[in-house]
């Protein structure tokens, strides 16, 4: 069984913007002959003193995500085209 190791992994990359981040995981199949990404998103706030973290995001902060995922996005493609590359 494949477990979902983005909790125990440290993303190969982040993008961020006015406390919006995307990272970027990198996983690999069962059988390790495939690697894949997975990218998660989360907005960081102050409240009182205390940093906390949510993955709700409002009106203002939708064209930041888009922003945030598009390079996320080409850093995959780009990553995927240079390994390929290195394979042949």
């Amino acid at each position: 069984m494949m477990s979902d190791k983005t909790d125990s992994n440290k993303p190969v990359q982040s993008f961020r913007l006015r406390g919006i981040t995307a990272s970027v995981f990198e996983n690999q199949s069962e059988d390790g002959k495939t690697t894949f990404y997975k990218v998660t998103l989360q907005r960081s706030y102050k409240q009182g003193e205390e940093w906390k973290s949510t993955n709700s995001f409002g009106r203002d902060d939708l064209p930041i995500v888009s922003l945030l995922t598009k390079q996320a996005w080409e850093y995959i493609l780009n990553t995927e085209t240079n390994g390929q590359k290195e394979n042949k």
